[in-house]
């Protein structure tokens, strides 16, 4: 009964959903494999509210070869976009966690503060976003997150991007990543194909090929 009444309260909010499940063949955080260089699937449902407010939900499988195999993360978020002149700046809170964890110690869930800035010139978008971890996961200590991206149309249904950003941890291995690729779009669907590495040595990835470098292809069909 709470579900359905929070599904009637969601319909009477003033500003429109975005609905989406995607499949990808690796999801990659910061250029890293959550899911051991497997696919899975994801979904997403974001708010686009009056003067500039959002809100939304995403879920994707995880495989973090873990002693109780936790299979799910989820995300939360809340943030609003301002119109500085020709740019545009968003400020976002983002709650990350994994309900399924049910082995004991450290919780994988944290809080992350971020502000993303863009501006457009024609048919070429430039961006970048800083973001603030208090306690990452796992008890690693305070993290921060600079990357810088772009974003080039090449037509109306197909368009080049890529993103080249650096993380650091108190209580960790910091990295570089980057990736680039393409997303053509025809109808509801978009098809995303792109390069993704980071400058992690298999001993620096806990003897693992999570952060090696990969082609991964993630297909989304949009409900709007």
């Amino acid at each position: 009964m709470s579900i359905v009444c929070g599904v009637a309260l969601a319909l009477m909010l003033p500003g429109k959903f975005y609905p989406s499940v995607s499949y990808t063949s690796d999801y990659r955080y910061n250029g890293v494999s959550y899911t051991g260089r497997e696919p899975t699937p994801q979904a997403s449902l974001h708010w686009l509210g009056p003067r500039g407010w959002y809100a939304g939900v995403w879920t994707s499988g995880v495989d973090f070869d873990d002693p109780g195999n936790t299979s799910i993360e989820g995300d939360l978020y809340f943030g609003r976009t301002f119109d500085v002149g020709p740019s545009r700046i968003a400020g976002e809170v983002l709650y990350t966690f994994f309900p399924d964890k049910t082995f004991r110690g450290p919780t994988y869930d944290f809080v992350q503060l971020k502000v993303r800035g863009s501006r457009s010139f024609d048919q070429l978008t430039l961006g970048t976003v800083a973001a603030w971890t208090p306690e990452a996961s796992y008890q690693s200590g305070t993290a921060w997150r600079v990357a810088v991206d772009a974003a080039y149309s090449l037509h109306a249904a197909l368009k080049a991007s890529a993103t080249v950003g650096r993380r650091w941890i108190e209580v960790g291995v910091d990295r570089t990543f980057w990736d680039a690729g393409v997303t053509a779009m025809w109808k509801q669907l978009a098809l995303d194909v792109r390069y993704v590495d980071t400058n992690l040595d298999e001993r620096e990835c806990d003897f693992t090929e999570r952060c090696s470098a990969a082609v991964v292809a993630t297909l989304t069909l949009r409900f709007w």
